[in-house]
């Protein structure tokens, strides 16, 4: 791929680069990545962790998650890469591994806080 997504410096040339298989797999690859974030539970989780590695409990208490919630949302972090744990006797402790989804939550709440106060909420 010669160019990336989104970047107005590089508009397709023609319609078939636009839909090339390279370029239709990463916007796919992105929209999973994003749908980490369509879940308000997770978003909970990565902010109690953002700064600091957590055990299971503390994000249980930060969050006030029920546990089995929690355990499942970090499951499914972890296996996508986001987090990383770590266990220590019967805890496990997990951060934030990609800097990435903590700058992507921070943009997108700076956004929607800037939002609700423009419209008076």
């Amino acid at each position: 791929m010669k160019t990336l997504p989104f970047d107005p410096q590089a508009r397709p040339k023609t319609p078939k680069e636009a839909s090339a298989p390279e370029l239709l797999t990463l916007l796919e690859r992105a929209a999973g990545y994003f749908s980490l974030l369509s879940e308000p539970s997770r978003l909970r989780i990565i902010q109690a962790i953002c700064y600091a590695e957590r055990s299971v409990q503390e994000i249980v208490e930060q969050t006030g998650l029920p546990q089995p919630n929690v355990s499942r949302h970090l499951a499914l972090l972890h296996r996508s890469g986001v987090l990383s744990r770590r266990r220590v006797g019967t805890s496990v402790f997990y951060a934030v591994s990609d800097a990435t989804i903590s700058e992507l939550c921070r943009v997108v709440c700076l956004r929607m806080a800037g939002g609700l106060q423009e419209s008076g909420a």
